[in-house]
C-alpha cells in the first residue's frame, strides 16, 4: 500500500473562508495518514509459526499474511475471536 503524505493542502481559498475548519480537517487527515502508514499487513517470522494467542496479533487484520523465512511457509489470518486470539491458516 502506498504511504499517505501526513499533511494536506486544502487550498488558500478554503483556508481564508474558514481557517478553523481547515485546521481541523488538516489535523484529522494527518492523524488518519499516520495510522494508515503505521498499519502492518504482513508478519515476517525467522523461526516458529505465527502465534495464535499473542499481543502482536493486535496489529493485524483478517486477510493479512505471515511468512516464515526459514521454511518459506505462509499463513493468512482467517478469523479473530479477541484482539490477541486469532486463527492463522497455512496457505502453502
Amino acid at each position: 500500500m502506498p504511504r499517505l503524505v501526513t499533511s494536506y493542502n486544502f487550498g488558500s481559498s478554503k483556508e481564508n473562508e474558514n481557517p478553523e475548519l481547515t485546521r481541523q480537517l488538516s489535523d484529522v487527515y494527518t492523524r488518519i495518514a499516520i495510522e494508515v502508514n503505521l498499519r502492518v499487513s504482513r508478519l515476517v517470522l525467522t523461526g516458529g509459526d505465527p502465534p495464535a494467542n499473542n499481543e502482536v496479533n493486535r496489529n493485524f487484520e483478517i486477510g493479512d499474511l505471515a511468512v516464515r523465512t526459514d521454511t518459506d511457509d505462509a499463513w493468512i489470518m482467517t478469523s479473530r475471536t479477541t484482539d490477541e486470539a486469532v486463527t492463522w491458516t497455512q496457505i502453502n
